[in-house]
């Protein structure tokens, strides 16, 4: 598929080891329940049967080998519908609402769902949009809305339909206020809760892509609990990367770069009580000057393998 959907699914890859555990959210809304039933067929389709409702000891049964992943950020419950044509000819229309648990739950989900490209529309917070499907995040709730390839305009009215149920919940650009702003692509940006490229420690990370120096990059910021924890983050994130190709590092200051066979030229650096990622880092004055904003890659790369 496209170049940062393979590269999402790399520095994602470990999510399902574990079960994120987000702020609390107090239920302001509809519950999923009378969400998912009070929802009408849109026209010229029927409600031809109840929505089926999981949970996450069931979620498998509705997605698969996705199920890991929606509980790593927080999904608790989903209902789905599906409406069949009033003509009995041509395809339904489905609907999958997921409680997340919370809006930065959702806001992750669909943030990694839609991969920041393509067609977005003012619905809800946000809405990610395509001939033949609709997705979005409203409170609590990611909702994805999929339909025949003409359906467009009229899964655009269901999911207007679903946002007036639901109260708003934060915009996304309070979820990512810690990134830089310049150069930033926009709708580019991306939450992760949990062991962002397999390091157990990199949680709660904010990520977008940049457009820097003619290039584009893609930068992870992980907060850590302070300067101590960020080192020893650092330490076992170049580690770990030693072990699987030890030729391949270079030594910057405060941190490493590396090559990965998937990412291609990747920057690790170590700014105050945080660790910082770069995906596509070569040494420019952009790249450096991007950075630099953030308190790290103060120096050139000096030693490196042999």
């Amino acid at each position: 598929m496209r170049k940062f959907f393979w590269l999402n699914a790399i520095v994602v890859a470990a999510l399902g080891c574990g079960r994120f555990v987000g702020p609390t959210h107090q239920q302001t809304g509809p519950t999923l329940q009378t969400l998912a039933r009070t929802l009408s067929a849109p026209q010229g389709y029927l409600a031809a049967r109840p929505p089926a409702f999981f949970n996450r000891d069931n979620l498998f049964e509705a997605i698969d080998g996705m199920a890991p992943e929606y509980i790593g950020y927080g999904c608790k419950a989903l209902a789905m519908l599906e409406w069949p044509p009033a003509q009995n000819k041509g395809e339904k229309v489905e609907a999958q609402l997921y409680d997340m648990g919370s809006p930065l739950g959702a806001f992750g989900i669909y943030s990694r769902a839609h991969v920041g490209k393509g067609e977005f529309a003012d619905v809800g917070e946000e809405a990610a949009v395509a001939e033949d499907s609709v997705e979005f995040a409203r409170g609590p709730y990611y909702v994805r809305l999929t339909g025949p390839p003409e359906a467009r305009r009229l899964l655009e009215g269901l999911a207007k339909a679903i946002v007036a149920k639901v109260p708003p919940g934060p915009r996304p650009a309070q979820f990512i206020a810690a990134l830089p702003t310049e150069g930033r692509i926009e709708r580019s940006e991306r939450w992760i809760p949990d062991s962002a490229f397999g390091m157990e420690f990199m949680r709660n990370v904010v990520a977008a892509r940049y457009r820097v120096g003619g290039k584009e990059i893609e930068l992870y910021l992980a907060p850590l609990a302070g300067i101590p924890e960020a080192k020893s983050a650092l330490e076992q994130f170049r580690q770990t990367v030693k072990a699987r190709s030890p030729q391949l590092t270079a030594e910057m200051q405060p941190g490493f770069t590396y090559s990965d066979q998937y990412l291609g030229p990747v920057g690790v650096f170590q700014p105050g009580p945080r660790l910082v990622v770069v995906v596509g880092y070569e040494k420019n004055a952009a790249i450096i000057a991007l950075l630099q904003k953030l308190g790290g890659a103060r120096g050139a790369a000096s030693t490196s393998g042999k």
